[in-house]
């Protein structure tokens, strides 16, 4: 399906082959005037007669070896003007586009706002994406006051679920919440990948001090940068172990709220895509349009791949009215 964007780019690579339809249109008016029923009777009845012994004129409207001969013409032209509105991917590279996944471990992950709890959620919606990426390159990131790669880019989904479900919050060796530093771990795996990729974090929050780092990455790099925020607006309890929650000083229990503000400002000012955890996969799937989409829009303004000529489809109406040439008496009257 052509996207509006596509559309915008729309060009032709030959464009002095259009050229080719002012003869044609010349050809065509001087064929339909000379095969006129009057100009082939002209020489031969009076022209005050003609008029009055013309029958059947509504014949006109017949399509006949003049049209069709036009129509191919323009077929034709169009064909060798090679219309198109998108690059070529180069065979070289991915058909799908690589993605990093940066999966929050921070203690407020334990938090049970999301049932069962935003960590289990999160590991649920890695899962759902691997699906919809079948056969894509997909690499993993852990981290919380530290980032450690887990898995790097592979497209074995199967090996990469095996990993992630053995994380856990307990297992980071710097508790905190640092996505910077994912952030950088992630531009190290996708340094050496030719097509843009995206950089894909699941997490309750990006606070504002890690802001500066996120704007300066959407200004340098072509990696697209999306979060999925697992939690509510109203929070819930942060749990360390079974029926056991975790206390501040003063002994409240500890209450993890995601934090939207941090969130909205990373998507008005650093240019992330910001979505919200769903309870159903319109949320995955979202992300996963995304991603290739923003694959093809890269590839379009890359001006060392090719444009894709679509001309070649336009000789398939070519050899179908070229098929009426067998008709018997199926021919043009040239003098």
């Amino acid at each position: 399906m052509i996207e509006w964007q596509q559309l915008t780019n729309f060009h032709f690579l030959r464009p002095l082959w259009l050229l080719m339809l002012i003869p044609s249109v010349v050809v065509f008016v001087m064929l339909l005037r000379q095969q006129g029923t009057q100009k082939q009777w002209q020489r031969f009845i009076a022209p005050h007669l003609l008029d009055h012994l013309i029958v059947g004129t509504e014949q006109k409207a017949r399509f006949r070896p003049v049209h069709a001969l036009f129509t191919v013409c323009i077929f034709a032209s169009v064909a060798l003007a090679g219309p198109t509105w998108e690059r070529e991917p180069s065979p070289f590279t991915e058909d799908t586009a690589s993605l990093v996944l940066a999966l929050d471990l921070s203690m407020s992950m334990n938090a049970i706002d999301i049932q069962p709890t935003r960590l289990q959620r999160a590991q649920q919606k890695v899962r759902d994406l691997l699906e919809l990426r079948k056969g894509a390159r997909t690499a993993l990131i852990a981290y919380a006051g530290s980032a450690h790669m887990i898995l790097p880019l592979t497209d074995e989904s199967t090996i990469l679920e095996t990993y992630l479900n053995s994380l856990r919050t307990d297992i980071m060796p710097i508790q905190g919440k640092d996505p910077s530093r994912a952030l950088a771990l992630a531009k190290e795996i996708m340094k050496e990948q030719e097509a843009p990729g995206t950089i894909l974090f699941i997490t309750d929050g990006i606070s504002k001090e890690h802001l500066p780092s996120f704007i300066d990455h959407g200004q340098k790099s072509n990696f697209k940068v999306m979060v999925l925020g697992i939690g509510t607006a109203k929070g819930g309890p942060v749990l360390i172990r079974k029926n056991e929650y975790m206390k501040d000083a003063s002994g409240m229990t500890v209450v993890s709220r995601l934090d939207s503000e941090g969130l909205e400002a990373l998507s008005d000012k650093a240019g992330a895509f910001v979505t919200t955890v769903t309870v159903n996969d319109s949320d995955v799937r979202r992300i996963n349009s995304l991603i290739e989409s923003h694959l093809k829009t890269m590839q379009s303004e890359d001006e060392n791949m090719r444009w894709k000529d679509y001309g070649y489809f336009m000789l398939i109406p070519v050899v179908v009215i070229s098929l009426l040439w067998f008709r018997r008496g199926w021919t043009i009257q040239w003098g």
